[in-house]
């Protein structure tokens, strides 16, 4: 039982041939996992990101009605969020402006920047991924 010369060696490159489609379904999955798991990333910092824009709000609204009943349009302020559980590396920036008054009401309008990067935010940073998000609330006073 001899194999005919034009059947040698097909059998190496049927397996070569398989290896080659493997590897490159492989690799698709590779980079489909990759993108997945980027895609989870940039959703979750982009959800800190409107916590910290909410939380600047929180903080700003407080300001802009204390108990005691004053109202007025605080400074724009920058809110470090370091510090709270969740929000590491995110700050907001809140602005407040006094846009209308009709017969003793004042209307303001405060919009809240939150940004929340994946380190340490600084001015040049490189390589950090970095999310914002921003609000913006209508409230009048009593």
């Amino acid at each position: 039982m001899t194999q005919s010369h034009s059947q040698q060696g097909s059998a190496l490159m049927l397996s070569l041939f398989i290896i080659i489609v493997l590897l490159l379904l492989g690799s698709a999955l590779v980079k489909v996992l990759s993108t997945s798991s980027e895609t989870i990333a940039q959703e979750v910092i982009g959800t800190r990101a409107l916590m910290a824009a909410n939380s600047g709000m929180q903080a700003h609204l407080q300001l802009t009605f204390p108990l005691n009943g004053a109202n007025a349009c605080p400074a724009d302020d920058t809110y470090d969020l370091s510090g709270v559980d969740g929000l590491d590396h995110c700050r907001a920036m809140v602005n407040c402006n006094l846009y209308n008054t009709h017969e003793m009401v004042n209307y303001y309008r405060l919009t809240s920047t939150g940004e929340c990067g994946s380190s340490a935010i600084a001015d040049q940073s490189i390589g950090v991924v970095r999310s914002s998000r921003t609000i913006q609330v209508e409230a009048r006073s009593l």
